[in-house]
């Protein structure tokens, strides 16, 4: 029988080192990276370090582009984030802290963040956890939701790990998790009334060959009607780039010329000037 939320594809290999039971209710989800190269095998691989190696650590799940591993069941606690061990479940990604936030959105981590993103949605619909990343200081006050091994070190002070990195893409990801949970995502509505239509779910960048799509015309031609200079061709060109670089450091946004969540939404909501 699998283990407790496991889906029907889900492979295991069983740590070596972890304890039986619990001796607190699950509360968060604690999201780490390998530390291994990519590659179709990368789950697999880490998974069985951690059940052949004397190393005292585990995982609950390992994923990688095009698997999830279970390591150590639900029920029991993995030895992977101290502070956060007793009460959380540990989910090991296929990547590197040290990646911007392009190489995590490259298609190998994209995939791998879906993999992830599956393996969350199902903890957070078990657990009632919301689909949410916690502050520290949420972690701290022992609010439920997603957190980082970076964030548990700093707030329990028991580890050193600074895992996934700053270029993890945490909008990506949460947006994946609530997709995968079937969450919808109604238009947001800004205090002056400005209604900005629900984001297509993709990253709209700069990439070859270009990306197209009636997504990226709908953008292209609310900016013209904000009047920046641009076509409205469906094409996500280095003009488009410029324009939502721009955009973004106008408002105050991380200016990678992406239009993810934030962008999108800035789009229709915030104020011409």
């Amino acid at each position: 029988m699998p283990a407790t939320g496991d889906r029907a594809d889900m492979k295991t290999i069983t740590s070596r080192n972890y304890r039986k039971g619990r001796i607190s209710q699950v509360r968060v989800v604690v999201i780490h990276d390998m530390e291994a190269p990519e590659g179709p095998n990368t789950a697999e691989n880490v998974a069985a370090y951690f059940r052949n190696s004397g190393v005292v650590a585990s995982a609950h799940v390992c994923v990688d582009n095009d698997s999830a591993v279970r390591c150590v069941p639900d029920s029991d606690t993995a030895y992977a984030a101290p502070g956060a061990n007793a009460d959380g479940l540990q989910l090991e990604i296929a990547g590197y802290m040290r990646q911007t936030r392009e190489q995590w959105l490259d298609d190998y981590s994209r995939a791998a963040l879906k993999q992830a993103a599956k393996v969350t949605a199902d903890w957070c619909k078990k657990y009632k956890i919301p689909a949410v990343r916690l502050t520290r200081a949420e972690l701290k006050a022992g609010k439920r939701g997603i957190t980082s091994h970076a964030d548990v070190s700093a707030v329990y002070k028991k580890s050193d790990h600074t895992d996934p990195g700053p270029g993890f893409p945490w909008d990506f990801f949460l947006a994946e998790v609530k997709t995968a949970m079937g969450a919808s995502q109604p238009p947001v509505t800004s205090d002056t009334g400005a209604v900005a239509p629900p984001w297509p779910g993709r990253y709209l960048m700069y990439r070859d060959p270009l990306m197209s799509g009636t997504d990226i015309a709908t953008w292209q031609r609310q900016m013209r009607a904000r009047g920046w200079t641009i076509a409205v061709d469906g094409l996500y060109g280095s003009k488009s780039r410029e324009v939502a670089t721009a955009f973004q450091r106008d408002k105050g946004l991380d200016d990678d010329g992406i239009v993810g969540p934030a962008t999108w939404e800035s789009t229709w909501t915030t104020p011409i000037t």
